[in-house]
């Protein structure tokens, strides 16, 4: 209320234009719910507390033998989830995912357990076979990682043998459709990769009837009736979390690959901009994108991710794109009648112009935070320079009008740096050094191996340097790798093209089918010479 008030006051005095520049949400309640220790033990109690519950229905266990059994279930995963999957332990949004789809998962199956009326039919219980132990393994594995797909296909074959069904058949059919559907999601990248995902569970579930029903002798109508329900299980399964699936990345706040893939359409608003306002931006980011995805995909980053975030990444030069170098007229540049600090001022700022049109658009915080971060703190190199030159000059000419030192403003370089802040994760800091290598490679005169390598290096070694790469986890080992495919890359993007023989004859001028033909002919005696 009291900044409304002063923002009223300025208005009325004509010193505010009563706008607001969109700013980046920290949302810190999120963040500190995320991390609170309070909600940690919360989900840990609601946790056991349910499966209490779960385990008195319908249960020949006594009352207290459900309890004591979901504890000591509880105080496992406390042991084994930090040292499988520590940053799923660290999050909240990643525990409530984990044991919120365990729990549904379970009860799901318990329901179609109590209520399907078959126990014990021919010597087998096809509820071993018929319930959909996949999906929370399927879910998780897509949201979080495999890793923690697998561990919740673990759990919950192993709650479900003491709360469910004891038999062996229903914790061997639960461990492996479990861990097949944690395995065929790994890299999901398309929809239609669901349903691959989902026919492969399916064929392993067909599988694991034919196997079951053999051991144990079953009818041959009953194990074929079994074959056919658990290969459409795997169908309806896929289809069911490529239903959820948007739902659950919105209440998580997570990007699956599927989603990232979707970003890659160049067809956006701000994208098609790019291609009219400011071609030459257009072109660098989708240099940068090929760049970055390669290096992203050397390391085992998120290269999709790398490759959308590149496209947005300078999409602040929309609001003054003549006073970029990709983008200037050879006959006029703008930044001739500027001062250094006002061309600096201008540079700097596109990565908060970059930031508000992101934040219009409803981009994905990853992209925002790409935005944010891809210059760091670095300097204005150019114009840091050029300020210092002209203090120099500024200097020089005091003298000899015997000026005192303290009239001549001193260059400091903090006005010359972005605000930052420095790159906060691998992707960032990929597409960081990409933006970096593609806009240098521009200034190569005859570019060849040696001197690629060369630039490619010593603007790594000046990130390094320049504590620029301190917050984004990049360890050396994976540095070494992004250097090296930075380099190949850009030797493939910047190699050189045989020079075309020229066609002199005077028919062949006036004739463009002769030009043609000429040209063709050319060619051919070129490539039948012994070399």
């Amino acid at each position: 209320m009291i900044e409304w008030f002063k923002k009223r006051s300025l208005r009325r005095k004509g010193l505010s234009c009563g706008k607001t520049r969109r700013q980046v949400s920290e949302d810190d309640l999120r963040a500190r719910l995320d991390e609170s220790r309070a909600v940690h033990i919360f989900l840990f109690v609601l946790t056991t507390v349910a499966l209490m519950r779960l385990g008195q229905w319908q249960s020949s266990f006594d009352s207290y033998e459900p309890s004591i059994l979901a504890c000591i279930f509880m105080l496992v995963t406390v042991l084994v989830l930090p040292l499988s999957n520590p940053e799923s332990w660290k999050s909240n949004h990643h525990l409530l995912l984990i044991y919120g789809s365990l729990l549904f998962n379970l009860l799901l199956n318990k329901t179609l357990f109590v209520y399907s009326g078959m126990i014990q039919i021919y010597g087998i219980s096809p509820a071993s076979l018929i319930l959909p132990s996949a999906l929370s393994p399927m879910l998780v594995s897509i949201l979080i990682a495999p890793r923690a797909g697998m561990l919740v296909a673990f759990l919950l074959a192993l709650l479900g043998n003491i709360f469910i069904d004891s038999s062996p058949s229903f914790i061997l059919a639960g461990l492996i459709t479990g861990f097949s559907g944690a395995y065929f999601t790994q890299k999901i990248r398309r929809r239609s990769d669901l349903l691959m995902a989902g026919a492969a569970i399916g064929f392993v579930g067909l599988l694991c009837a034919l196997i079951l029903g053999s051991l144990l002798k079953a009818q041959v109508t009953f194990v074929v009736v079994q074959c056919i329900w658990a290969g459409a299980l795997g169908l309806l399964t896929a289809f069911i979390i490529s239903a959820v699936l948007p739902v659950f990345e919105w209440i998580f706040d997570r990007i699956t690959d599927i989603s990232w893939l979707e970003l890659t359409d160049l067809n956006h608003p701000l994208l098609r901009r790019l291609t009219v306002e400011a071609p030459g931006t257009y072109h660098h980011s989708l240099m940068v994108a090929n760049l970055a995805e390669n290096a992203a995909e050397a390391i085992g980053a998120n290269s999709t991710q790398c490759r959308v975030s590149a496209y947005f990444h300078d999409i602040g030069k929309l609001i003054k794109p003549d006073y970029f170098i990709e983008n200037l007229s050879p006959d006029h540049n703008p930044h001739d009648g500027l001062s250094p600090s006002m061309s600096a001022l201008i540079i700097i700022s596109h990565v908060k112009e970059g930031v508000n049109l992101a934040l219009k658009h409803r981009l994905r915080k990853p992209i925002i935070d790409t935005i944010q971060q891809h210059h760091g703190t670095t300097l204005v190199y150019y114009f840091y320079k050029r300020a210092l030159q002209q203090e120099a000059d500024a200097r020089a000419g005091g003298k000899i009008l015997k000026m005192r030192e303290d009239d001549v403003p001193v260059v400091e370089d903090r006005s010359f740096r972005y605000p930052g802040p420095i790159p906060q994760s691998k992707e960032a800091a990929i597409v960081s050094l990409a933006d970096s290598i593609e806009s240098a490679s521009r200034s190569l005169k005859n570019p060849n191996a040696q001197k690629v390598e060369n630039l490619v290096r010593e603007i790594v070694r000046q990130r390094v340097d320049d504590r620029q790469l301190d917050e984004s986890n990049l360890s050396f080992n994976e540095l070494a790798d992004i250097t090296d495919r930075f380099c190949f890359t850009l030797k493939t993007m910047l190699h050189a093209r045989i020079e075309y023989p020229k066609v002199h004859t005077e028919d062949s001028d006036k004739d463009p089918d002769l030009q043609s033909a000429a040209l063709l002919s050319d060619l051919k005696a070129q490539a039948s010479r012994p070399s």
